[in-house]
């Protein structure tokens, strides 16, 4: 498949989501996917072929700004802070900041080479003035967000007590799951830490989960939505 078809089949992908990009957004895609072509030998940023990068990434991303909106309109946020943890080639906050004008991002990476990266794509896609890359771990974060979002990333019980150390009561955490089985054992997983004052939530957590079709992938995939009671 060939770029061209590749936009194409990304197209009928955003299509399929019922999002509505603008031709500079398409635009921004196709010149990350560029980015991720080329520093992708060296860097191994994704272990994907291009097409596999349409689907698994850039629409798997893209799969939760419905939700997004939905939740920033109910909680009244017209210019929310969304914090990407463990970013590495941008997924899901790259994709989100093209397609969410309205929000802003803090992209959080350990590597300063993938930070190095991040950085290139942010000014070649001219999302600076939104997105800032933070050359950090998740433990020495200090501030907090309205959304906290994460894809390939360790299961909930490993990090929802640091996690917690940057939400607040009312932030969102937006976790990108797959099976439903596996996400209702990592939940189960968290409840025990909260029985025992260790999951980052005295109170413990008010959880949802949103089942997301993603076009073209054939497998199941969920958000997984935590809000301190």
């Amino acid at each position: 498949m060939n770029p061209e078809q590749q936009m194409d089949l990304f197209r009928q992908g955003v299509q399929s989501l019922g999002l509505q990009l603008d031709k500079n957004q398409y635009m921004q895609f196709e010149l990350f996917l560029q980015q991720i072509k080329l520093f992708n030998p060296t860097y191994k940023l994704v272990k994907a072929d291009a097409d596999e990068l349409i689907v698994k990434h850039l629409l798997d991303s893209l799969a939760a700004v419905p939700t997004f909106l939905l939740k920033a309109h109910e909680l009244q946020w017209e210019h929310p802070i969304v914090c990407d943890i463990g970013s590495g080639a941008g997924f899901p906050g790259i994709p989100l900041a093209i397609a969410l004008k309205q929000f802003r991002f803090e992209l959080v990476e350990r590597s300063s080479r993938r930070c190095g990266f991040l950085r290139i794509v942010c000014a070649v896609c001219n999302l600076s003035d939104r997105v800032e890359i933070v050359e950090k771990d998740l433990i020495e974060i200090n501030s907090t967000f309205h959304f906290v979002t994460f894809r390939a990333l360790h299961p909930l019980v490993d990090i929802i007590r640091d996690i917690g150390n940057i939400t607040t009561n009312d932030s969102l955490i937006v976790a990108y799951k797959g099976r439903l089985d596996a996400i209702e054992e990592e939940l189960r997983e968290v409840n025990s830490l909260t029985a025992i004052g260790k999951s980052g939530s005295e109170s413990g957590w008010d959880i949802g989960i949103v089942p997301v079709t993603v076009p073209f992938l054939g497998a199941p995939r969920h958000l997984c939505l935590l809000k301190k009671h």
